[in-house]
């Protein structure tokens, strides 16, 4: 019968150490709650908890004790004041070996430090029970009774056994605190995340909304929770692919979605897309699937990347037009130099005959070459002129001296100017000036060089005795005198740089026309200093018009009309 109580007992102190130690929070309190249990199944009367110092080489009091303490000053004076090396006094054996220690009679064992004095501490029966985890013994459990008590195996065995449990309990305690640290930090770590984080169900409703998602897709984390995911953030276009997708994973566990970075245009609350980059993965939690996702706004990225992109179109469009520049500036270079060196030959020759002293040169043949030399000098004049004209725009130091301007004295002088050119005296010019023109206000000198410039390259690019018409007409406060021919006509892609400096059309130079792409960059230069445009039309192989456009001054600066009477056309010079 005492055997049958007795393995009651021991299967009660089982169960009540168990209860114990699944109630206990930490291990102070499984710790003290083994203690109450052992003590109530075994009937002694006083129990203890050693902990380890100093990285578990020793074992101090930890102050926590179960029973009458206070009947104990000595023992409890005596632990509370020792410090226990592993291997010493019954603790640090039990701390050693991971095994109970008994002790039948402290003050006969010297194994037992604490009574060595041959002071009654109050006690004589002892065990120790180590806590063994696999860091290490977490602790030492020590219980003391009033008499000499023998080594009782069956409660040895089932201390050895629950020191094994409790070490078991206590490291899955500490997994769990471990766990469950790592989860808090994590969830801190998602939650602060510069990247919105989403986590959806296997039925694609979203689980997990963290605030970075909040601002991002202007939906509140309980609004989003519970929603389905394709619904709130995707595009429609892209809804029946990522279905198709995540049932493709449930069934077979393959995916074009998961482990990849895919850039795709996210959805907001108002309806706007942002382009997004995201990641998707997929945790197995129990017996499901939970599926995660960060989504990160890669608007202002997207914006830099086309910043990049424009400016190094732009940079490569500088290289161009510089490229294009040093190519013009040969070809200037190479056309002055021709242009210089053909009238220089002309009168070097022409001065060369006539220093020789042949009196014997007929008078019309004499002046004949004199004529041809003060032509190539007039030539080299302009040429000259030009450059220092360009050069003068160039640096904006263009003078203009305006004054009220009849237009059809601008257009005689200029149309009698050209008459002196050779090549321009082949083209008769037709000249069409509307009545009551009103005078503008203009640098008479510029504006005769601007339209002398047009009427130059008209003839230039014009068949011989083909006609050149001059009209001046006026609209609104404005005057605009049109110079047109019936030449070769420009290209459309030689327009746009008809003005440019030193540009000289294709159809210029495969036809070997003189001249080094200044006139019409000076004329340019002359109607924007005057506050006015000049532009040209063209229809390749029919002619081209270029009009200069003034404006009118301001009622009372100056007489509004000019009486011309009838509208008339003058012939050619």
């Amino acid at each position: 019968m005492r055997d049958r109580e007795r393995e009651t007992a021991l299967l009660a102190l089982l169960d009540g150490v168990t209860a114990a130690l699944s109630a206990g929070d930490d291990l102070e309190s499984a710790a003290r709650a083994t203690l109450r249990a052992i003590r109530k199944a075994t009937g002694w009367p006083l129990g203890h908890i050693w902990v380890p110092e100093g990285g578990g080489d020793r074992f101090v009091s930890s102050g926590a004790w179960t029973g009458a303490v206070r009947e104990f000053p000595l023992l409890y004076q005596a632990t509370a004041a020792t410090r226990l090396p592993a291997g010493t006094d019954i603790v640090g054996r039990a701390a050693a070996t991971g095994e109970p220690v008994w002790s039948r009679d402290v003050t006969r064992d010297p194994l037992f430090t604490r009574a060595r004095h041959g002071a009654d501490i109050g006690v004589r029966a002892a065990f120790a029970l180590p806590v063994a985890t696999a860091d290490g013994v977490a602790a030492v459990l020590e219980f003391f009774c009033h008499e000499p008590v023998e080594p009782d195996e069956s409660l040895l065995r089932v201390l050895a056994s629950l020191s094994r449990q409790m070490g078991r309990v206590i490291d899955r305690h500490r997994a769990r605190q471990e766990a469950e640290a790592a989860r808090r930090r994590l969830e801190q770590v998602v939650e602060t995340s510069v990247e919105a984080f989403v986590s959806v169900d296997t039925d694609d409703r979203i689980v997990g909304w963290n605030a970075t998602a909040e601002r991002m897709f202007g939906i509140p984390r309980d609004q989003a929770i519970g929603t389905v995911l394709h619904e709130t953030i995707m595009p429609v276009r892209y809804r029946e692919d990522y279905q198709a997708d995540l049932a493709r994973f449930l069934t077979t566990g393959k995916s074009r979605l998961m482990g990849r970075r895919l850039e795709l245009a996210a959805l907001r609350s108002d309806g706007s897309e942002f382009p997004a980059e995201m990641v998707f993965w997929a945790t197995r939690e129990a017996d499901t699937w939970i599926f995660n996702a960060f989504v990160h706004d890669i608007t202002d990225r997207r914006r830099v990347e086309q910043a990049l992109r424009e400016a190094y179109a732009q940079q490569q469009a500088v290289v161009a037009r510089l490229q294009e520049l040093d190519r013009a500036k040969d070809e200037f270079i190479d056309t002055v130099g021709h242009e210089l060196r053909t009238p220089l030959v002309s009168v070097l020759g022409y001065l060369e005959i006539l220093t020789l002293g042949n009196d014997d040169l007929p008078p019309g043949r004499r002046l004949r070459m004199l004529d041809a030399m003060t032509h190539n000098a007039l030539r080299l004049q302009r040429l000259v002129e030009d450059l220092l004209a360009v050069t003068t725009t160039a640096g904006g130091r263009l003078s203009v001296d305006s004054a009220p301007t009849p237009v059809d004295e601008i257009i005689a002088e200029a149309v009698q100017a050209m008459s002196a050119q050779a090549r321009s005296s082949d083209h008769p010019v037709l000249v069409r000036v509307d009545a009551g023109l009103p005078l503008v206000r203009a640098d008479r000198g510029l504006l005769v060089r601007a339209l002398n410039a047009l009427l130059s390259n008209a003839a230039k690019f014009s068949p011989a005795g083909s006609p050149i018409t001059v009209s001046a007409s006026a609209t609104g406060d404005t005057v605009s005198i049109a110079v047109s021919d019936a030449g070769v006509g420009i290209d459309a892609e030689d327009l746009p740089h008809v003005f440019d400096r030193f540009y000289r059309a294709r159809s210029s130079t495969e036809a070997a026309i003189q001249g080094i792409g200044l006139g019409l960059t000076v004329a340019k230069a002359i109607a924007e200093a005057h506050h006015g445009t000049i532009t040209a039309t063209s229809v390749p192989g029919e002619g081209s018009t270029f009009t200069l456009t003034l404006r009118v001054p301001d009622p009372g600066e100056v007489p509004a009309v000019r009486d011309l009477g009838d509208r008339r056309e003058a012939p050619p010079p």
